[in-house]
């Protein structure tokens, strides 16, 4: 996917950043996990714990429930800090 595809994405761009995995996870699947493919196409995060635990769940939930959209990663290096970023496609209204 090239910046041009990146840029038609509705992006929800995070603050929170926490200390352990666990914090991390509960964050995502209280919030995140449930507003991708709904309210956003993709996340953007400082806290690399955050964008793995959203990753985790996106394609545990393909796994379980069957292909549902392609999950995607990748880092942005701004200045003095790396951007984790996590998106989806091929929402399965996108296909029809």
């Amino acid at each position: 996917m090239n910046q041009n595809d990146q840029d038609l994405i509705s992006w929800f761009v995070e603050e929170m950043q926490f200390e352990t995995i666990r914090e991390a996870h509960e964050w995502v699947y209280s919030g995140a996990y449930n507003e991708i493919g709904n309210l956003f196409d993709g996340y953007k995060t400082k806290d690399s714990k955050l964008a793995y635990a959203l990753l985790f769940e996106l394609v545990r939930s393909n796994t379980i429930f069957g292909h549902r959209y392609d999950v995607h990663c990748d880092e942005e290096y701004l200045e003095k800090s790396i951007i984790y970023k996590v998106w989806i496609t091929n929402k399965p209204y996108d296909c029809l």
